[in-house]
């Protein structure tokens, strides 16, 4: 009998001992899971800003390229315009020549 309970003792110790190494690799465990959990996490805001600088400077890119657009487009357009103002006054300036020379004759007749 003091064999048997010399063996029941020896492995209630065993596996109390079984127990802590088992309490202490879950826990050792979990503290790897952590670390690993926010070095991901790191990962994924470093992807995430990288991403997000992509897309800003994307869309200040097509921001400014349609800027330049309208901007190359309003001056075509202004000269445009112009050209017709400017002919126009020739087209005045050469009437009203005319008309001068034509009173001037008038005149010496």
């Amino acid at each position: 009998m003091p064999s048997k309970l010399t063996t029941y003792a020896s492995l209630i110790i065993k596996y109390e001992q079984e127990l802590k190494n088992i309490e202490k690799n879950l826990s050792d465990d979990g503290k790897r899971l952590i670390v690993l959990t926010e070095s991901l996490a790191g990962e994924l805001r470093s992807i995430a800003d990288e991403v997000l600088a992509q897309i800003t400077q994307d869309i200040e890119k097509n921001t400014n390229d349609k800027i330049s657009e309208l901007t190359k487009k309003y001056a075509e357009e202004r000269e445009k315009e112009l050209s017709k103002i400017n002919q126009m006054g020739q087209k005045n300036l050469e009437k009203a020549s005319q008309f001068v020379l034509e009173k001037v004759e008038e005149v010496f007749k």
